[in-house]
C-alpha cells in the first residue's frame, strides 16, 4: 500500500511542474486542483492504513478548501469590467 503512496508522492510532484511553468492561469488552477486531489487521496490511504480517523477529518476539510478556492478563483477570473 506504501508503494502506492509512493507513486502518487511522485505524480504530485510532476503535476506541479504545470504548476510552475505553466503558460496561462488556467493550466495553473488545473495543476494546483490536480496535485490537491493527490495529496487527498494520500491523506484518505494513510488514514485507512494507519487505521486513525483524523485523517479522513483533514481530507474533508482540505477538499473542502480546495473546492471554495477553484470556485472562487475561477469566478475572479471570469469577471468582466463593466465600466
Amino acid at each position: 500500500m506504501m508503494i502506492f503512496v509512493y507513486l502518487l508522492l511522485i505524480t504530485a510532484i510532476l503535476s506541479s511542474y504545470r504548476l510552475f511553468v505553466g503558460p496561462t492561469i488556467q493550466d495553473r488552477l488545473v495543476s494546483l486542483s490536480c496535485v490537491s486531489v493527490i495529496l487527498i487521496i494520500i491523506l484518505v490511504i494513510l488514514g485507512t492504513h494507519h487505521n486513525q480517523m483524523f485523517y479522513y477529518d483533514i481530507a474533508i476539510t482540505f477538499l473542502l478548501l480546495d473546492f471554495i478556492g477553484v470556485i472562487a478563483f475561477t469566478k475572479y477570473l471570469g469577471r468582466e469590467d463593466t465600466k
